[in-house]
């Protein structure tokens, strides 16, 4: 059996779940307030994930982009806040005392889900390009994380093809369909776009985590490389097959969905395992206890 590498949990709604501000990601900051506003908060997150069983944590510069900066007039700052994000996450780790990697997230530049929202090409690769020149030699990990169309994932996963990190991507199922993006493409389109470009690993995230595993199957079908999902703490109850660009995919997915507990989002991820993935962990909703229970799940089938 592949050995599973288990990641952290949500970062955002956690901060919320502990009582710290996180304003809207559509139209204000998010998470990145945090950075400066609650240090010490992140740095217990990441902590709890470490002491649950995560073997890399991701840093907290998910919202940390030219474009949500620049809502506040705060974008001359994107180094430095990426740079704190990065200290703060190393400081959990030594803490710790565990050999606990560091991923940093390229993320959607603008608001997430709204494929129609990305800016053009050439803005998206110089803004990616100036992400992870300051990621670079911080992280053992970049991920191109929540990606809702083929074209931002392309900008972003150039923009690491020199790294000395590991390359993932990663695209979200955010909505209420069936193995397709935001953009109303599908994962195996999606993938087949990028077999230009090298990427480590491939995974789905931000979604309904049972909606993850028909994704991770078509991904085993397509590639031999390391797979796999990080979902959010709900299961879609009502689906939609209308496949075209989805412009309110949050919505669909806010009216779609049902919560679960840690044990069913295990029995969720536990699938995805059985199809093939070996990287797993939590996007939204998800807390240290539902990666408790997964690093429960793997020590059970170790």
């Amino acid at each position: 059996m592949n050995e599973i590498i288990l990641g952290d949990g949500g970062m955002g709604s956690e901060l919320r779940f502990r009582g710290i501000e996180v304003p809207s990601h559509v139209d204000d900051i998010w998470s990145a307030l945090a950075i400066t506003k609650a240090p010490e908060v992140i740095r217990k997150i990441h902590l709890d994930y470490i002491e649950a069983g995560s073997n890399y944590i991701t840093i907290n510069n998910y919202a940390v982009t030219q474009p949500i900066l620049a809502r506040n007039n705060i974008s001359d700052q994107l180094e430095d806040l990426i740079l704190k994000a990065v200290d703060i996450a190393k400081e959990a780790i030594k803490e710790s005392g565990k050999n606990t990697l560091l991923a940093g997230s390229l993320a959607p530049l603008e608001t997430s889900y709204r494929a129609d929202l990305i800016l053009p090409e050439s803005e998206m690769v110089e803004y990616y390009s100036e992400l992870a020149s300051v990621l670079e030699n911080e992280v053992d990990i970049i991920i191109c994380e929540t990606m809702s169309s083929s074209l931002e994932a392309k900008c972003a996963l150039s923009s690491i093809q020199q790294s000395n990190a590991k390359i993932w991507v990663s695209w979200t199922l955010q909505g209420n369909r069936r193995n397709t993006l935001p953009s109303g493409e599908n994962i195996k389109s999606a993938f087949l776009d990028l077999q230009e470009l090298k990427a480590d690993a491939f995974l789905i995230n931000c979604c309904g985590a049972n909606l993850a595993a028909e994704a991770i199957k078509t991904l085993s079908d397509l590639t031999k490389k390391p797979i796999g999902g990080y979902a959010n703490a709900e299961n879609i109850i009502a689906f939609s097959e209308n496949f075209n660009i989805n412009n309110q995919a949050e919505d669909d997915q806010r009216d779609s969905r049902m919560q679960i507990n840690e044990s069913d989002y295990a029995n969720e991820v536990e699938k995805w395992i059985d199809l093939g993935a070996t990287i797993i962990g939590g996007c939204c909703r998800t807390r240290p206890s539902y990666i408790r229970e997964l690093n429960n799940l793997i020590k059970k089938r170790s």
